[in-house]
């Protein structure tokens, strides 16, 4: 019965990371600035078609900036594109405020992209608690960590469908077991990010994304077996989990590539983009497990009769399976699309 309890509040709250996943699900703006001749500049501004908000995220660039050229709408199948050309003046951009505005509204971020003609080149994501960019003289090694850390941590909590695979091992495993397929999983999708994000290996991200929702499908398919002991995934996890994280390691490394790295700090960003999607995944699976032990502590003194009916023991892996359904038959449609 204390599963029961466990496995009803972990759906409720599958619901509220989805809810929170769904709210950040907006695509980055993209600020890209390359210097053409001294202190002049191209700009390409790229914000998603579709906002949360009805503020609109703007690029704000330095004082010292003026447009030379009109601002002229580009077409994009996903996004309202502007570009044009600006005159900063024998100061350049170095030293200058690079801003991006109304990202807090839209619960989004953007990444700004900026070359210069000595062959310097910045990559750096502002979001909504620093809206700002101090242009520095060069990039900084610490800036690059923190940047994609977060970025990491914030790319594994707003997929979904990489946290319905994660919650699924969760319900199909014993703790031992449990914490191999982990570990599996990390091994997969670190292979795979690396080598897709370095562009030594490149798979069409649609054909990935299906992948990802049958593997998810799978796995809640293993959930409902009336043979436990013919589990695929419980007889090898390891195994399994590490082809499973092949695939999903893909799906994390088509994110990266819409962001991209810092042509200077190639290897760090990609560590510590791993490095957030690990600690992520971590603080989901402790967040879960600490859920489910204190029901069961709850459920040792008192269980309301409101959580008796044994099928809600079902509720989560019903949820997952049909989630992993849906996709799909929504990315199979678009593969043919």
């Amino acid at each position: 019965m204390n599963k029961v309890i466990s496995h009803l509040v972990l759906a409720l709250l599958t619901l509220l990371v989805t809810n929170f996943a769904f709210a950040h699900k907006m695509a980055p703006s993209l600020l890209q600035l390359n210097e053409q001749s001294p202190g002049q500049f191209s700009v390409h501004w790229k914000t998603p078609l579709v906002q949360s908000s009805r503020v609109p995220v703007t690029a704000e660039l330095p004082g010292n900036c003026q447009d030379s050229s009109d601002r002229r709408p580009q077409p994009d199948p996903v996004g309202a594109v502007l570009e044009w050309t600006i005159d900063c003046g024998p100061s350049g951009l170095v030293g200058q405020t690079i801003a991006v505005r109304g990202l807090r509204e839209n619960q989004s971020a953007a990444v700004l992209k900026l070359s210069l003609l000595d062959g310097r080149k910045y990559q750096h994501v502002i979001n909504a608690s620093a809206p700002d960019y101090l242009v520095p003289e060069r990039v900084r090694p610490g800036d690059v960590m923190k940047d994609y850390l977060v970025l990491g941590i914030e790319h594994i909590l707003a997929g979904i469908d990489h946290l319905f695979f994660v919650w699924a091992l969760v319900l199909l495993l014993a703790k031992r077991k449990l914490l191999i397929a982990i570990t599996a999983f990390t091994l997969g999708h670190s292979v795979t990010l690396a080598l897709a994000a370095l562009e030594v290996i490149s798979v069409p991200q649609t054909l990935t994304e299906l992948f990802i929702a049958f593997s998810i499908f799978l796995l809640a398919v293993e959930c409902v077996s009336k043979t436990p002991e013919r589990s695929l995934v419980r007889r090898h996890a390891f195994w399994v989990c590490v082809l499973f994280g092949l695939l999903h390691g893909l799906g994390f490394a088509g994110a990266l590539r819409e962001i991209g790295l810092p042509q200077e700090e190639v290897v760090l960003a990609l560590l510590m983009f791993n490095v957030g999607v690990e600690v992520g995944q971590i603080l989901f699976v402790l967040v879960v497990l600490a859920v489910a032990w204190l029901l069961h502590a709850v459920a040792e003194k008192q269980l309301p009769m409101a959580w008796q009916p044994s099928h809600l023991r079902w509720v989560p892996v019903y949820i997952i399976g049909s989630a992993a359904t849906f996709w799909c038959l929504e990315r199979s449609i678009g593969l043919l699309i």
